[in-house]
C-alpha cells in the first residue's frame, strides 16, 4: 500500500495566519505593480526611487477601494478569480479521472519507494494552493497594470492631473535649464550637450508654466525632483512628456513651491 498523508488537525489561527500572510503579499504585489506601470508610463525606473514599503500598501488599497467604481472593480475580479479556480479546479478532477489508472501503473513500474510516493502526494496536495495563488495574482496583476497606466495617463494631462503644480528656484552660475528672473529671454550658456539636442531645445523658452502647460511634480524621492511639463489632452495624443531630474545639492540651495493640481 502507498503511503498516505496524515490528517493534521484543523487549526483555525493557523489558517488565520495563512491567510493574512497571503493577504499582505498580495496587497505589496498589487501595490508594486501598479507603481511599475504608473511609473514606467513615464520612463521613470520604480527601481531607482527607493520608495518606503508601507506606500505600496497604501498605493494598494487606493487602488482597490478608493471609490465606489474602484470597489466594484475589484468585487468583479475577485469573481472572475474564483470562476478561474472553479474551472482549474474541474478541469485538474476530469484529467486526473482519465489518467488515474496510467499513472498508477506508471508509479508501480517505477518501483517508488513509501517515502517518495509520500513526498509525491505531499507536491499534489499543494497544488490547490498553487492554482489559488496563481489565479489570484493574475488578476491582481492585470487590475493594477491597467489602473496604473490610466492613473499615469491621467496626471500627464493638465486638465485630469492630480499631481501638484511645482515652482523650482535655484542657484543660476550652473543651472542648465531654467529662466534668469532679470533675463527672461536669455538661454543658459556654457551648456555641454550629449544625445539629443532637438529634446533639449524643446525645452528652453517653455521652462515656466504657461496654459496649457504646467510643471508638474512626479516624485521627489530621494531628494531628486522628478518633474515634467503636463500635456493639453486636445493635443496630447500618445505623446508622453519628459521627465526632468533635479538632483538634491545637499546644500539646501534649492527653493521648492508646490501648489495644488487645479490651481492652474
Amino acid at each position: 500500500m502507498s503511503a498516505s498523508l496524515p490528517q493534521e488537525p484543523f487549526s483555525p489561527l493557523g489558517k488565520l495566519v495563512s491567510v493574512i500572510g497571503l493577504l499582505a503579499i498580495a496587497l505589496y504585489f498589487t501595490g508594486w505593480i501598479y507603481r511599475w506601470f504608473y511609473f514606467g508610463f513615464f520612463q521613470v525606473d520604480l527601481t531607482t526611487l527607493n520608495l518606503p514599503l508601507e506606500s505600496f500598501y497604501i498605493a494598494s488599497f487606493s487602488l482597490l477601494f478608493r471609490s465606489p467604481w474602484a470597489i466594484l472593480k475589484t468585487i468583479i475580479a475577485i469573481g472572475v478569480a474564483i470562476l478561474g479556480m472553479v474551472m482549474t479546479f474541474k478541469a485538474i478532477a476530469i484529467l486526473g479521472r482519465l489518467f488515474h489508472q496510467p499513472l498508477q501503473k506508471a508509479a508501480q513500474r517505477l518501483g517508488l519507494t513509501a517515502n517518495q510516493n509520500y513526498q509525491l502526494q505531499f507536491l499534489a496536495s499543494l497544488l490547490d494552493e498553487v492554482i489559488i495563488v496563481l489565479w489570484l495574482f493574475l488578476v491582481l496583476y492585470f487590475l493594477a497594470r491597467g489602473q496604473g497606466y490610466a492613473d499615469a495617463r491621467r496626471d500627464a494631462l493638465n486638465e485630469t492631473s492630480t499631481l501638484p503644480a511645482i515652482t523650482i528656484a535655484m542657484k543660476g552660475e550652473d543651472a542648465v535649464i531654467g529662466r534668469k528672473l532679470d533675463k527672461l529671454l536669455e538661454n543658459p550658456s556654457s551648456v555641454r550637450i550629449f544625445g539629443d539636442r532637438t529634446r533639449y531645445d524643446g525645452l528652453l523658452g517653455n521652462e515656466l508654466n504657461q496654459n496649457p502647460t504646467i510643471w508638474r511634480l512626479l516624485s521627489d524621492a530621494n531628494g531628486h525632483l522628478y518633474v515634467f511639463p503636463s500635456l493639453n489632452a486636445k493635443n496630447a495624443g500618445n505623446r508622453v512628456p519628459p521627465v526632468l531630474i533635479f538632483p538634491d545639492s545637499g546644500k539646501g540651495d534649492r527653493l521648492t513651491i508646490l501648489s495644488p493640481a487645479k490651481s492652474f
